[in-house]
């Protein structure tokens, strides 16, 4: 074997070696230990991969999710990234394994696609090496961790495969570049997270527009590569796609938002401290965090080695020209990433498709992050090849250096200084501290200290690496330090930012007990942690999704006294209605706030059954007639049913209907036996979506059934007189067509790429040596 083989072979030596390592890292810690918080969302995805591995080894391809709001579609629900291959690991591994395994392996899959973005950009393998370590490790990654946004890390970790394969395209042959970049397409999609999709796709246009201004040659390529490789992913991942528009369709998510929902979580401008001061408005550990918004979703912390290096990438004769277009890609990010604080976000939302489907402009720093790499390599590079670096560069650390040190000074003398900003963001309503905890003393100081602590601590890493850079030119040994300032730095705030969770932590004891003493076909209502309903083996009557049915979600919120039209993810269900007992409601256990580890329970315990026979019905035009009657005093679903339209056959008003059996339950589908003496109506206490059908066993009188909206949420099936043996259905015709579309997506995908290799190699062969 040559020797350009192994040169060949060797970064994926190392990638794979990397991701053995991760593997038996997982292996060793606790089987029921979690690298997320138990405050996190955890709860969430791993009960959400947890039901899909369950059904998947028991031979069954889970469609419908009946754990949380209800019932809500699973595949559907880009969250739960059935179709996404690297979730194969939930079948082989348990489950806290599996989850940790996940997280390691994505953050590999980031670095790794930073690291050969910057090598292809001509930068030394170790700065390209810091470069992907340093964006593993960043505010707006690794945060990820504690939140346990499992989707959002799995999703992330293929944009700087798809920037690099876009890179590629328009500068050289286009083929295979865009095959990667389709498939990196695909990747994300399928990871589950939609928003990191969009924001991605958006930072690719703006550095194809980008270079289309300032490289005619690429002026005509950029821009139908960025589409041509986001149709081609679309294409790949169809059979997600789909029926994610399919349920989008019917959720809460069907228009556009609200632009006060959209407007939320914006990058708050102050948190641009954060950039050299993380710890500026505390962490996630051990100094509550007092900023506005979530600490995970506005922290755009690279380093302050790594702004150093930014600088000096940006500066550099080799790399400055080319990091300095991506700092402008970063910078119009930035914009972006501030949403609500610039006049910018009402026109977006208003004129440009996309941006009035989702909040959180904050997570913008993502790609500002990516496109901050490649000057950051740029910089490592120019350190370890000996370049000389402008004295105005040490001079101008020097001085921000001694600037944060006297502020932070001040801060830790007088911590009082903070008072204005924590009152700013009292104000803005956008913190989720404890009522009060803004205005308590203590809490003020302890807050100003810490500050002073951040701000001190960045002045004095700016002050070591303006001396660094001043005694480079003498002493050339001083390069190294930010080189090695750099990953103690961003292991330092990782370390900062960790928690862990076990598996117990996401099922308290109490609700488990009650649970297993009082077992029942009844739903249950935690508001405290609406996701843990899985383990518990229970429905929840809520969750934490945004893909809730918008009639479910009208339903609630009218319940609650609130306007349906308003209806969102969130409710906070105080009032309890006889009306619940239409989805089976049966028990409310929250954690009582004077007794520490007791739980308030409210038992309603007189929910309906699965499946009943009703005679009665009365049909009203839609919303705004039914949703009054379901909370009248008088209201008995077990006497009268509302519908939507006129059910066919009709049912004999007052006649006795008959009886009901239902034999067979999955996730997806029930099979129900019924006999009818006269016409009558099936109703079933789940909710209804238009992608339930209902098929007629053997020996059913009838040859089809409809499915009608009954009471507005639940579904009704009208029966003629005589026996039934029927199998009600998630049966999505998204899916088919989404999954026909993918099979021949990826035949084609396989096929270009063989063809593509096969052309390389006959061309490789018939061209004469060079001698």
């Amino acid at each position: 074997m040559t020797d350009r083989f192994f040169l060949l072979r060797r970064p994926w030596f190392w990638a794979l070696l990397s991701v053995v390592a991760a593997l038996l890292v997982v292996l060793v810690l606790p089987g029921d230990l979690f690298l997320s918080s138990s405050s996190g969302d955890i709860e969430q995805l791993a009960s959400a991969r947890a039901f899909a591995a369950a059904n998947i080894k028991a031979g069954h391809f889970p469609l419908w999710n009946p754990n949380a709001y209800a019932g809500e579609p699973f595949l559907g629900d880009f969250q739960s990234a059935e179709l996404y291959p690297p979730n194969l690991v939930f079948l082989i591994l348990p489950l806290a394994r599996a989850v940790n395994f996940s997280f390691l392996l994505h953050l590999l899959i980031l670095a790794w696609g930073i690291g050969y973005w910057a090598s292809r950009r001509g930068c030394h393998p170790l700065a390209a090496a810091l470069a992907g370590m340093a964006v593993a490790l960043s505010g707006p990654v690794f945060l990820r961790l504690y939140a346990g946004h499992l989707a959002n890390a799995s999703s992330m970790a293929w944009a700087p495969w798809m920037l690099l394969a876009l890179e590629s395209a328009w500068r050289g042959p286009a083929l295979r570049p865009l095959l990667l970049a389709a498939a990196a397409a695909c990747l994300q999609i399928l990871g589950g997270h939609p928003q990191y999709v969009f924001y991605v796709a958006m930072a690719a246009g703006l550095h194809a527009v980008v270079q289309s201004v300032v490289d005619p040659a690429v002026r005509w390529r950029a821009l139908p590569m960025v589409a041509a490789a986001y149709l081609g992913g679309a294409a790949l991942a169809a059979a997600q796609l789909l029926p994610g528009f399919a349920a989008v369709a019917e959720s809460v998510r069907q228009g556009p938002l609200d632009f006060d929902f959209v407007r939320m979580f914006s990058l708050p401008p102050e948190n641009l401290l954060t950039l050299v001061a993380p710890g500026f408005f505390g962490d996630l550990t051990t100094h509550p965090y007092w900023g506005r918004c979530y600490l995970w979703e506005v922290v755009p912390f690279i380093g302050v080695a790594g702004l150093a290096l930014v600088a000096l990438g940006a500066l550099s004769r080799e790399h400055g020209r080319r990091a300095r277009y991506d700092l402008m890609v970063a910078g119009l990010l930035l914009v972006l990433a501030l949403g609500d604080n610039t006049p910018l976000l009402r026109l977006l939302y208003d004129h440009a498709p996309g941006f009035d489907k989702f909040r959180t402009l904050a997570k913008f720093t993502f790609p500002m992050v990516l496109f901050a790499a490649m000057p950051l390599a740029a910089g490592a590079d120019r350190l370890i090849r000996g370049q000389d670096v402008s004295p105005k560069l040490s001079t101008a650390l020097l001085a921000v250096g001694g600037l944060a040190i006297a502020a932070g000074l001040f801060l830790w003398v007088q911590p009082a200084g903070i008072s204005g900003m924590l009152a700013a963001v009292q104000r803005s309503t956008d913190n989720y501290l404890p009522a009060g905890k803004l205005t308590d003393a203590q809490f003020l100081h302890e807050a100003g200290v810490q500050a002073g602590c951040s701000l001190s601590v960045a002045g004095i890493l700016l002050a070591i690496l303006g001396l660094a850079l001043w005694r480079w030119p003498a002493q050339p040994r001083w390069r190294w330090v930010p080189l090695l300032m750099l990953p103690m730095e961003m292991f330092g705030f990782a370390h900062a930012n960790f928690a862990t969770a076990r598996l117990a932590d996401l099922t308290p004891q109490p609700e488990r007990d009650f649970l297993t003493a009082h077992p029942g076909d009844y739903r249950i209502l935690t508001p405290s942690r609406p996701d843990d309903n899985y383990f518990l083996g229970a429905s929840n009557l809520w969750g934490n999704n945004p893909l809730v049915l918008k009639r479910y979600a009208e339903f609630i919120q009218y319940s609650q006294g609130g306007n349906p039209d308003r209806a969102s993810q969130y409710a906070d269900i105080k009032h309890l209605t006889p009306a619940f007992g239409l989805i089976r409601f049966g028990v409310v256990m929250d954690p009582s706030p004077a007794v520490p580890g007791a739980y308030l329970i409210q038992s309603n315990l007189h929910p309906l059954p699965r499946a009943f026979l009703l005679a009665n019905y009365q049909v009203l035009p839609g919303r705004n007639a039914i949703l009054p009657q379901l909370f009248q005093p008088d209201f008995d679903p077990e006497k009268i049913a509302y519908l939507e339209s006129a059910p066919s056959p009709q049912p004999r008003a007052n006649a006795t209907p008959g009886a009901v059996q239902v034999t067979n339950i999955t996730s997806d589908s029930l099979t129900i036996a019924a006999d009818t003496p006269p016409p009558t109506l099936l109703l079933i206490t789940d909710l209804y979506s238009r992608d339930w059908r209902a098929r007629p066993l053997l020996g059913s009188t009838q040859s089809h059934y409809d499915i009608l909206p009954a009471d507005y949420i639940i579904r009704a099936i009208p029966l003629a007189a005589g026996h039934h043996h029927l199998v009600v259905e998630f049966a999505p015709s998204s899916f088919k067509t989404g999954l026909l579309i993918s099979i021949v997506g990826w035949l084609a995908w396989l096929g270009t790429l063989s063809w593509s290799y096969r052309k390389l190699y006959q061309t490789a062969i018939l061209s004469p040596p060079n001698h």
